[in-house]
This record gives structure tokens, sequence and C-alpha cells, in this order.
């Protein structure tokens, strides 16, 4: 997903100027003209980063960041100042009420651009961060969770196994056997866990990622076969890749957890497309493509949390495990779906540097 900036200004032309020039640093950008729009601009969908004039009708810029830092879900959103007053006491005020940065009026559209990706950067560094916590907190209530049922769930399915073998009433027969499928679904969700644990650490070593994709591409075509789905896997890999600092095992795993929700995602017919490619800014490029029905942006949001979804299938833990690996390789993962439309999953990896 591009980062998305809010820009408020009441000056038709600052903010027509500042939305082109944001536009083509590649952001999606919104506006707003005054405090108050772009507060419920803010609630109706948080941006990434926000440009905020000062001097404004109906409400100003300090006071619609003093609200914006008195609310917990949208006091970590960055607020660049936009700004003709050049005393220092103003500056003084901006940054006590929360401001990240000021930007004295007239503007280089060049510097606010640099400006914006800096602090992106920041925050994207400390929601790494973050997210990091989240999954070592997760390491341990997984690990929890996998010694507290594991024994009982044995005796219940050795137990239940038994009962079936030897009952005789059909209905009783139903009931053991219900109690066995649900047994082995909780058996499926520990084998998950185990996954995880395995994951929490990948050891790292130059590799080519087209066997990597080969290896994963493999696996997906037994399961679309098992599902009896209609789906073609093309793979348009890259001759003779740069190399990658690889751990094949949990890679494999990463780019198959996507693949399964590709597959997931169609629901009997359709396309999957793999492909490797260079980028600009030098780094190695895996997309996968599905021609599923896709997600919302609030999904999108939430779908590598593993605190939003119990179910440890699919786009649950699976996703977490793909969002951990592809942290672990110093990569970055972003998702872009449109619903009805199909979902895009873009990874990025450095290669190693040539000697």
């Amino acid at each position: 997903m591009k980062p998305r900036v809010l820009a408020v200004d009441d000056d038709e032309r600052n903010l027509s100027l500042l939305s082109a020039k944001l536009e083509r640093e590649g952001y999606e950008v919104t506006s707003a003209r005054n405090g108050i729009e772009a507060l419920a601009k803010v609630r109706q969908n948080p941006p990434d980063l926000i440009l905020m004039d000062v001097m404004m009708p109906q409400m100003d810029g300090y006071e619609a960041l003093r609200q914006l830092k008195s609310r917990e879900e949208t006091r970590y959103i960055p607020v660049i100042m936009l700004t003709g007053r050049t005393e220092i006491e103003d500056k003084v005020l901006g940054f006590e009420v929360g401001a990240e940065d000021y930007i004295n009026k007239p503007y280089s559209l060049q510097e606010v651009a640099a400006r914006v990706k800096s602090l992106l950067r920041m925050r994207a560094l400390q929601t790494r961060l973050r997210d990091t916590e989240k999954m070592a907190a997760l390491g341990g209530m997984v690990d929890g969770i996998a010694h507290e049922i594991r024994n009982p769930l044995t005796a219940i399915g050795g137990m239940a196994r038994r009962l079936f073998e030897g009952e005789t009433d059909p209905q009783h027969k139903e009931y053991a056997q219900w109690i066995i499928k649900s047994v082995e679904r909780l058996e499926r969700m520990l084998q998950r866990i185990d996954e995880y644990k395995r994951i929490l650490s990948s050891t790292l070593a130059p590799g080519d990622i087209n066997k990597v994709i080969g290896g994963a591409v493999k696996e997906i075509e037994e399961l679309i076969e098992v599902k009896g789905k209609d789906i073609k896997v093309l793979k348009l890999l890259m001759p003779d890749p740069p190399v990658v600092k690889l751990d094949y095992g949990n890679f494999k795993s990463a780019l198959y957890n996507i693949l399964q929700n590709s597959v997931e995602a169609i629901d009997n017919k359709g396309e999957i497309r793999v492909e490797t490619l260079p980028s600009p800014d030098s780094v190695l490029v895996i997309r996968i493509t599905d021609t599923g029905g896709g997600i919302s942006p609030d999904e999108i949001r939430k779908i590598f949390n593993p605190f939003q979804s119990s179910k440890f299938e699919g786009a649950g833990l699976g996703l977490t495990i793909t969002y951990r690996i592809v942290i672990d390789h110093g990569g970055d993962i972003e998702v872009e779906s449109k619903k009805g439309e199909g979902t895009t999953v873009t990874i990025k990896l450095h290669p190693v540097p040539a000697r």
C-alpha cells in the first residue's frame, strides 16, 4: 500500500501544489481546508502522516494538533506544521503540543517531500519495533498454549478413536467421529504453532530465490490438485537473479502461506502469478498476484497482526509467520487489494553486495 498523507491548508493553490508533488513521490494524498475537516478525515481514514497549516479558519492547526495528540488512536500519527509565522514562540508552542517537525513558508516542495520521507521512515522503524515486540509476546503465548493442550488432546483423541472402533450404535459412532474431527483440527493448529516456533530465528546463507519459489509453487500445485480447483500458477522469474541471504525452509514457508491464501481466495477457477524482478532502488522484488475475491482496506491494515484473528490457518497465524520470516530476512512486505479484483503481495529483499 502507498503511504497516506493528509495535507491541511486553507490556501487552494498551496494544497494543489503539495498534493501534486507528494503524488509524484508515490504517496496517496487526501486534503482538508481547516482543522475541523482534518479531524473528520483522520477519523474516517487515518493517514500515515499529516502536513498541517497553522493559520486556518474555523479551527487553526494548533487546536487540531492538540486534539490529535490527546487521543490514543491518533497521537502517534506524525504531524509537520506549515506556517508563515517565524517567531520562536510559535515553533515552541507547536512542539509542546506535539508536532514532530516545523517548516516555514514559503517552503521548497522538495524540502517538504524530504521531510515527509524521513518521518515516514522513522515511523516505519517504530512500527517494526512494536511488531517485533508483539511477535515475541506471541511466541511465549503460543508456546504456553501448545504445552497446556497437547497432552489432554492426545488422550481425548486416543479415547475417541477407541470408542469409534468399538461402538455399534450408529448415533454414538457419529458422536465419536465428530470428536475425532475436532481433535484433528486442534492437532493441525498445534502443527502451525510448532511451525511458528521453528521460524523464531532464521539461519541465513546466500541462495537462489528462484529455487525457493520453485519449491513453494510445487507444494501449492499439489494443494490445488487436492482441492480440485482450476487454478493456473504462472512463474515469471528473472534468469540468474541476484543472490540474497536466505533460510530456504523458512522462506519457502513464507511464500507457501501467501500462495495458500491466494488459493483460498479463488472460488474455483483463476490464476496466480509469481514474479521476480529488479527495482530502481537495487532490491529484488517478489510479486504474487491472484484473481481472488480481494480484501478491504481495513482488513489489509490488520492482515499481519497476530492479535486480530484467532485462526491458526490461512490469514491468521499463517501471514503472521510470513511477516516474521520476511523481517528476519531484512526485507519488506506490502499488500494491495481490491474487493472483487484480487490481491497483490510484494516482498522486497536486499541482494548480497557484489564483490
